[in-house]
């Protein structure tokens, strides 16, 4: 039964699948636009989805192990396109509006981050108060920092919240190193250090052991999206110089995604290529193949919301028993409720923000 759902979100990624560029281009010079970006995102938080549901559950048909398999051999590779779109978003934005927006990354990006998700964090204690689920004290304010949890997906809003912080830093310490210096030399110095303070942000936690290596393994990708952002016009004109080199390109990364794939769990190094190969064969594919409809999109847009209050329903609906008396219920249950709830908290955290950081008119 899961292999319908499952073959319903494959024919959702199906729908209006574009594989011919429009007016007669090489390939599709939109695939890294807002909406492209965004209905890739939303394919990526569905496949979160269904992992998360399945950390709930118990399978015990055949079919559906297989069903299970499919997410286990993606791994940590389904949020890797998260941090490297974020990367370059970031990136894009520095481009065009320069230190003003650098200087606006903690509040814009970090303390607004912080906010939608500690709203998140007092929802989740509400619920499992309500649910009779007490935690230590500590635990409850580490919670608020992503450290800890209660319930919540944390890591991977630490650690984008980490890599805002280290691209604030970088940055401003550049532009103090680099005042006489060429804009893209600075942005060049500046992509050198935020990368070494993802190294440095991996290597904390590894060495000291400090978190398991899901935290750290993914964050390299948003490094790599500040790095694409400056080097993308030389990189798409080497891949897309005619079609053989592109098939040599999407080959090669697909080749390298299967290889490292199958190698990840032998080492770190080998688990970092794997991420960075999954990342490379994406891009590279969506040149050419365009998975882009209002759905997946809409998907992308609140992927935020959908992110974090998925593990509401999946809570709330396995302490009322749904999960033992009817998995297939129970996933139809959480999708449901699941959408809305994303939907309100994007819309109304996104106001209160706004409320809150708008400038406030003075009167007479």
């Amino acid at each position: 039964m899961m292999f319908l759902f499952f073959g319903l979100f494959v024919l959702l990624c199906l729908y209006k699948v574009q594989l011919k560029p429009k007016n007669g281009e090489k390939y599709m010079t939109d695939y890294m636009s807002v909406e492209k970006t965004m209905s890739i995102k939303g394919i990526f938080i569905l496949i979160v989805f269904f992992s998360h549901f399945n950390s709930y559950v118990t399978f015990s048909s055949p079919a559906e192990y297989y069903y299970v398999k499919i997410f286990h051999i993606i791994g940590q590779a389904m949020v890797t396109l998260f941090l490297f779109y974020s990367g370059y978003g970031v990136m894009e934005s520095i481009k065009k509006k320069g230190m003003r927006y650098v200087h606006k990354i903690p509040v814009t990006r970090i303390l607004g981050t912080y906010f939608r998700f500690d709203i998140a964090v007092l929802i989740f204690i509400i619920v499992q108060t309500i649910l009779g689920n007490i935690f230590p004290v500590s635990q409850y304010l580490l919670s608020f920092t992503g450290w800890d949890a209660v319930g919540n997906s944390n890591w991977y809003i630490f650690a984008v919240i980490v890599a805002y912080f280290v691209t604030f830093v970088s940055f401003e310490i550049c532009r103090l190193l680099t005042k006489k210096a060429s804009t893209q030399a600075y942005n060049y110095l500046s992509a050198v250090f935020v990368t070494l303070g993802c190294l440095a942000y991996i290597f904390v936690l590894a060495y000291f052991k400090l978190k398991s290596m899901y935290w750290f393994d993914t964050i390299i990708c948003y490094a790599c999206g500040i790095w694409y952002s400056l080097l993308r016009d030389k990189i798409e004109k080497k891949i897309n110089k005619n079609f053989v080199v592109y098939a040599v390109f999407f080959i090669g990364t697909a080749a390298g995604t299967l290889y490292f794939m199958l190698k990840r769990g032998s080492g770190f190094v080998n688990a970092e290529l794997y991420m960075l190969f999954f990342v490379s064969f994406v891009v590279i594919m969506s040149m050419r193949v365009s998975f882009h409809n209002k759905i997946l999109m809409w998907c992308g847009k609140n992927l935020f919301g959908l992110y974090i209050m998925q593990r509401i329903p999946m809570i709330v609906f396995k302490a009322i028993g749904v999960a033992d008396f009817n998995v297939y219920l129970y996933f139809v249950l959480c999708v449901a409720v699941t959408v809305p709830v994303a939907w309100a908290f994007e819309k109304y955290t996104v106001k209160l923000w706004n409320l809150i950081t708008s400038p406030k008119k003075k009167t007479a």
